[in-house]
């Protein structure tokens, strides 16, 4: 090895022991200056007396780059600009730090002096060394011995200032010289590298760090007076390139990963989940604000309104007539619909719902349930943009009293087209609709309880509404048939009294006809039918019934007034139609006929009929009774002879119920818009109530009231059991009125779906008032049932066979039949007078009690049914109990296990059902869930159904509720 080697070998080894004593220096320093006032420092001086000594330049460079801490101190005390004598004299620079080593080498400089060592007596005792002097010191021992390779050292160490290490000695030891080195050694340098690590972690620029790092707590520092240190030079102390261990460096990098790992997913949740925010803050809005556009629309044209800025009222239907309000309301839609266009745009296109129905599948009902909410605010936005259009172009025909009889039509056949164009593009899309509501749940949207409801609501009304519109679309073809467009109309109007019932629901007893030319209604007028028929010279003078019903119609001079005799009203408006053309020789082109509960129901709306003359104010309430008063009442009668100078009591008896029609026509003719439409609602449920009964001479028209169940016919259907009690008063007289009619039906169902049937019909007949005529109550029973179905017995109709009473003596006061089935008051059982009849043997005479027996009449009228029937003869404030047994064997659409039982209702009638279905086997009615047992007053016809699969066999039968007589 080389002398240059070795030196520079030596020269290493002792840079451990210089980094210690420049530790402790550094630190002695720093406790000085921490107990010392701050003062001014003394400008540093080039040391005296040594050759080598470095430029005054370089020393000061040398001094600038002194440790951070003496820097911060000295920088305050300059700050404060207090000066005192320096207490610790400057340590000269060392002048190998001075010296490049290029002159050393070269010869031109002398070597560096060998460092003053301080006495280890004289060396206080250690008590901690600091982290950077102890990977110091762990560099030095780890260096190569001799003949290993030489650690790289920093190539500008010259730049570096000269390390410090502090001297316990007070006197300055004298200097030791190193022999001038020659000129064939040369100096290692190393490149310095531009940053280290200290040890808290913290990179620095390798500029601005000194050679060794010194500064360490202060609390770890030992105790040392100033006057007892000094700082000396020593050797340069080499530069390591300090290396973080491979365990370290991984454990860092580990970490940094762990750190990467938990920050990523999180930033991204973060970020997803603001996305999503603002994803449902944007459906939200675009929803909220469609349906606000709609509801803005609602009150445009149907809801409520403010006159006078503070009360509000409830808008007519007829401000969707106005043109201002109906373009409003489309803005309205035309928003709407571009806020569900927008939803659903976001719903089908947002990356964000599609990964929630991707990856979070318990939220799939929410996302189907708000883009099927959305279609259907789009189709409803389109019905709405549909329906305005053709509003706004309708809209001036429908302005002032629709129906006066004025020039101008109110329909003609373009507006005709125009409706049926809208209803033909308005249907598909609420069949969109309804598609769309099957997929929506309304519990998976964002709703409170009352939009919920509301919404509920909406949905149960779209099957009645798609039927509506349907009856609308399938009348557009009828439609201007019925209006009169090309055509004007003349339909038959009849009116109907209850008091004597017939078939229909009502004695005809007056009659008028409804023209209509292009949707205007002529002024319209009642007659009395019997100016016409007891007229001399009459054309029904001694004129049979038709022969279907010959056998058991008992007056002659059969004409319009008793035309109604069947309870299939197709079928009675054909035979009135023939009559009106035989009696009348005029042509019609259909019938309507209504009860008194019409009247009564368009009264509630209307409002109440003045007929000034009278001073008679005609309301829903008296309405029966201010009729009867003036048509029957003989005090009635003399007042309107008296006001009108009529002399003929007929002709005088319906003076007022004319007056009370003219009235009801004229102000229906000048109805608003609003009552218009309320009045055609509620026309639509007479229709199935039959209070108001429609037959027209076109078939496609009549084809549609027939489909939709408004033309009152007799159910012919083969897939299911019925049955139809028909009741016709012929007592000549308003008693039927003051009769109730109760029916309990007990039906025994064998084990092939055959029903057995037992009726019982009881008649409770209680005068309570004037009857207008006789008082026995003569009513023929007319009970239709399937073709197939078999008679078993009956009992309780008349035989023609008399019994006691008239001319045979008085009947028992107690009773006349064995089976009680008529039940009188003690000593009433007479049957007294009768009006005049087809070969009746007791003319002008007091009629006797018949005996009783089954019906004797099985010949139908009706094709497609059977039929049993009879008289039931019934005197003033009697009960009379007839029955009727039956077998229907199993129909051949019935379904297997499931019976069915359509029980149809008269009009004019409100008959008492009690109805019992029981297995065979069971011996008493085995009670379904619903439908088995019923008992209440009939208001239209009623279908029981009876699932067999319902069933739970009875341990007892349950008891029945008495009938009230």
């Amino acid at each position: 090895m080389s002398k240059k080697r070795k030196k520079r070998n030596k020269r290493h080894s002792d840079s451990s022991q210089y980094a210690r004593k420049q530790m402790r220096g550094s630190e002695v320093q720093r406790e000085q200056k921490s107990r010392t006032p701050c003062v001014q420092r003394p400008e540093e001086a080039q040391p005296e007396g040594t050759e080598e000594a470095v430029s005054e330049g370089k020393a000061r460079a040398a001094v600038k780059e002194r440790p951070a801490v003496l820097m911060d101190r000295d920088t305050q005390c300059e700050k404060e600009q207090v000066e005192v004598p320096p207490s610790i004299p400057e340590a000269p620079f060392s002048t190998e730090e001075a010296t490049p080593s290029s002159q050393v080498e070269n010869g031109e400089a002398e070597p560096l002096p060998e460092p003053l060592h301080v006495s280890e007596e004289e060396q206080p005792k250690e008590e901690a060394i600091p982290y950077e002097a102890t990977q110091l010191l762990k560099e030095a021992e780890e260096q190569p011995k001799e003949g290993e390779a030489i650690p790289e050292v920093m190539e500008q160490a010259e730049e570096q200032p000269e390390p410090l290490y502090v001297s316990e000695e007070k006197e300055e030891q004298p200097k030791e010289e190193e022999p001038e080195s020659s000129g064939e050694e040369e100096k290692k340098e190393v490149a310095l590298p531009e940053t280290v690590q200290t040890r808290e972690g913290k990179v620095q620029d390798a500029a601005a760090v000194p050679a060794v790092a010194v500064v360490d707590e202060q609390a770890e520092m030992p105790e040392t007076k100033p006057e007892e240190a000094e700082l000396v030079p020593g050797p340069k102390a080499p530069i390591v390139q300090r290396k973080l261990p491979l365990s370290r460096r991984l454990s860092i990098g580990v970490r940094l990963a762990l750190v990467f790992c938990l920050l990523a997913p999180l930033c991204a949740g973060v970020i997803y989940g603001v996305n999503a925010w603002v994803t449902y803050t944007s459906l939200r809005t675009h929803a909220e604000n469609g349906v606000q556009h709609l509801l803005n629309m609602k009150t445009l044209l149907a809801g409520s309104g403010s006159t006078d800025g503070q009360s509000m009222i409830r808008k007519s239907p007829s401000s969707m007539l106005d043109a201002s309000t109906l373009k409003d309301a489309k803005e309205e839609v035309l928003a709407a619909k571009a806020e569900f266009e927008a939803l659903k745009g976001l719903l089908n296109d947002s990356a964000v719902i599609h990964h929630i129905s991707q990856w979070l599948p318990q939220f799939e009902p929410q996302i189907t349930s708000a883009k099927a909410a959305s279609q259907i605010g789009i189709e409803l936005t389109d019905i709405a943009q549909i329906a305005l259009d053709a509003g706004i172009q309708l809209a001036p025909r429908f302005r002032g009293p629709l129906l006066a009889n004025e020039q101008k039509p109110l329909v003609t056949s373009t507006d005709l087209q125009l409706l049926q164009q809208t209803l033909q593009q308005v249907m598909p899309r609420l069949d969109k609709i309804e598609q769309q509501a099957r997929l929506l749940s309304l519990d998976a949207l964002p709703l409170d309880t009352a939009q919920r409801n509301q919404l509920q609501q909406y949905v149960l009304l779209l099957p009645q509404v798609r039927e509506t519109l349907g009856l609308l679309e399938n009348m557009m073809g009828v439609a201007g048939w019925l209006l009169g467009v090309d055509t004007p109309r003349t339909f038959l109007v009849q009116t109907m009294d209850r008091g004597e019932l017939r078939a229909t629901g009502g004695f005809t007893g007056q009659f008028g006809e409804l023209k209509i030319n292009g949707g205007r209604v002529a002024p319209f007028s009642l007659t009395n039918v019997a100016l016409i028929e007891y007229a001399p010279g009459s054309p029904n003078s001694e004129q049979d019934a038709p022969k279907e019903y010959r056998s058991w119609w008992p007056f002659a001079n059969w004409g319009l007034r008793d035309a109604n005799l069947s309870a299939d009203f197709p079928a009675s408006a054909k035979i009135i139609m023939q009559a009106y053309k035989d009696e009348l020789k005029k042509n019609v082109d259909g019938v309507i006929m209504f009860t008194p509960f019409l009247i009564e129901h368009m009264l509630q709306v209307i409002g109440p009929l003045s007929i000034p003359k009278y001073n008679e104010t005609v309301t829903a309430e008296n309405l029966e009774d201010r009729l009867h008063y003036y048509q029957l009442d003989n005090a009635g009668i003399l007042k309107i002879k008296t006001i009108e100078h009529i002399e003929n009591n007929e002709e005088a008896r319906k003076v007022f119920t004319s007056l009370v029609a003219q009235a009801l026509m004229a102000r229906i003719r000048n109805a608003s818009f609003d009552e218009l439409l309320v009045l055609g609602v509620m026309g639509l449920q007479n229709l199935k109530t039959k209070d108001l009964q429609i037959y027209f001479a076109n078939e496609q028209a009549q084809q549609l009231l027939s489909r939709y169940g408004y033309a009152a016919e007799i159910d012919r259907s083969t897939d299911h059991d019925a049955f139809y009690l028909v009741q016709t008063n012929v007592s000549a007289s308003k008693a039927s009125q003051y009769v109730r009619t109760l029916m309990k039906d007990t039906v025994t169902l064998d084990a092939q779906g055959g029903a057995t049937h037992m009726l019982q019909i009881r008649l409770a007949y209680n005068q309570l008032g004037s009857v207008y005529g006789l008082d026995t109550y003569r009513d023929y029973i007319r009970l239709y049932v399937p073709p197939d179905a078999k008679f078993l017995w009956g009992n309780g109709f008349d035989t023609g066979e008399p019994l006691c009473g008239g001319t045979l003596g008085h009947c028992p006061a107690q009773g006349i039949y064995p089976g009680q089935e008529l039940i009188c008051p003690t000593d009433q059982y007479e049957a007294g007078a009768s009006a005049p009849m087809i070969g009746d043997p007791y003319y002008r005479q007091w009629h006797p009690l018949n005996k009783i027996g089954p019906p004797n009449n099985f010949k139908s009228d009706i094709a497609g049914r059977a039929m049993f029937g009879g008289y039931l003869v019934v005197p003033k404030n009697c009960t009379m109990l007839a029955t009727i047994a039956w077998y229907v064997p199993p129909q051949k659409g019935q379904q297997a296990g499931v019976y069915d039982l359509l029980v149809q209702r008269q009009a004019g009638t409100f008959p008492e059902l009690d109805l019992t279905l029981q297995k065979a086997e069971s011996g008493c009615a085995t009670m379904p869930r619903d439908g088995l047992y019923y008992n209440g007053v009939m208001t239209q016809d009623m279908l029981f159904k009876l699932d067999e699969g319902q069933h739970e066999n009875a341990a007892s039968c349950p008891e029945k509720p008495a009938v009230a007589v």
